[in-house]
C-alpha cells in the first residue's frame, strides 16, 4: 500500500509519530519510504540555483502584497495569517543547495503575520524580519522562535524613515558575521520601498550553542561600526546584546533573536 506523501512529511517534520501508521502500512514501508524522501529532498537541495532562497521570499512578498490589494477591494478586514502558496510553488521547482555552514548562499520584534501592502505608509521606524525555508515552504519567523544548525535564513528589512543602515549576527559563540553592507562596516544607503528589501544572500546556520542574535542599526545620516567587533567580541551574554549599548550616539538599533 503505497504511503501518502502528507502523511511522510508530517512524520519527517515531527508533526505525528511514524509509531501511529506501523499497523496501517508496516514498519519497514514506513522507514524506507521516510529515507526515499530524504534521499529526493538532498538531490533536490544539490541540484537547483542558489538564487531560489531570495526569488521565493519575493514571491511570498509579491504574493501577499496581491492578496492584500484583492482584499482591499472587497473591503474584507485583512486575515493575521501567513500564506505560504507561492513559496511552495516557486520552492517545488527551486530549491537552495544545502551544505554551507555560516556563510551567504548567493541568491524591535516583529510578530509573523501577512506582509500588508502599501506598508511605507504605515511604518515609521525600521522594521527586521527573518524567514526560514522548510522543505518547500518559506515560513516567516518572530523573535524568540526555536532555529536548528542548518537552517537557511532570510534577512529583510524595511528602512522606514532612516537612510542608512548596517546589519550583522552574533552567535553564542561570540562569532559575528556582517551581512549588510558585505564588506564593511560603514553603514551603506538603505532601500527606499513600500515592502521590505530581502537581502542578496541568505544564510545558513551553524551549530553554534544558544541563540542567533540579529541586530539592525540605522540612523538618518552616513555613520561607521568600526569599533563593533572590540565591543561585543566573545558576547554570549544576550542581555548586552539586546540592550544596544555599545551603539553609536545618533544610531537606532533592534534586534532579532533566534533560539538554539
Amino acid at each position: 500500500m503505497a504511503i501518502p506523501v502528507r502523511i511522510l512529511e508530517e512524520i519527517k517534520n515531527s508533526e505525528v509519530d511514524a509509531k501511529n501508521f506501523y499497523s496501517i502500512y508496516g514498519k519497514e514501508n514506513i522507514e524506507n519510504a521516510l529515507n526515499d524522501l530524504k534521499k529526493s529532498d538532498e538531490e533536490i537541495l544539490n541540484t537547483y540555483s542558489v538564487q531560489a532562497m531570495k526569488a521565493a521570499v519575493a514571491g511570498k512578498l509579491e504574493a501577499n502584497k496581491n492578496e492584500e490589494e484583492t482584499a482591499n477591494i472587497f473591503r474584507f478586514p485583512a486575515a493575521r495569517f501567513i500564506t505560504y502558496a507561492a513559496a511552495a510553488v516557486l520552492l517545488a521547482a527551486i530549491v537552495i543547495p544545502a551544505g554551507l555552514k555560516n556563510s551567504k548562499l548567493s541568491a524591535g520584534k516583529t510578530p509573523t503575520e501577512r506582509i500588508k501592502g502599501n506598508v511605507s505608509s504605515t511604518i515609521t521606524s525600521p522594521l527586521l524580519k527573518l524567514y526560514r525555508q522548510k522543505g518547500r515552504e518559506i515560513q516567516a519567523l518572530s523573535d524568540g522562535d526555536f532555529a536548528r544548525s542548518g537552517d537557511v535564513i532570510q534577512i529583510t528589512y524595511n528602512a522606514g524613515q532612516e537612510e542608512y543602515g548596517v546589519i550583522f549576527s552574533v552567535d553564542g559563540n561570540g562569532s559575528i558575521t556582517r551581512h549588510f553592507p558585505e564588506n564593511s562596516w560603514k553603514a551603506a544607503a538603505l532601500e527606499q520601498r513600500n515592502d521590505e528589501t530581502p537581502l542578496d544572500f541568505s544564510y545558513e546556520l551553524d551549530n553554534a550553542p544558544d541563540f542567533e542574535c540579529f541586530i539592525m542599526v540605522t540612523s538618518k545620516k552616513e555613520f561607521s561600526l568600526e569599533d563593533i567587533e572590540s565591543k561585543i567580541k566573545n558576547k554570549t551574554d544576550i542581555d548586552y546584546l539586546t540592550k544596544l549599548s555599545y551603539l553609536p550616539k545618533k544610531t537606532e538599533g533592534i534586534t532579532f533573536t533566534l533560539e538554539k
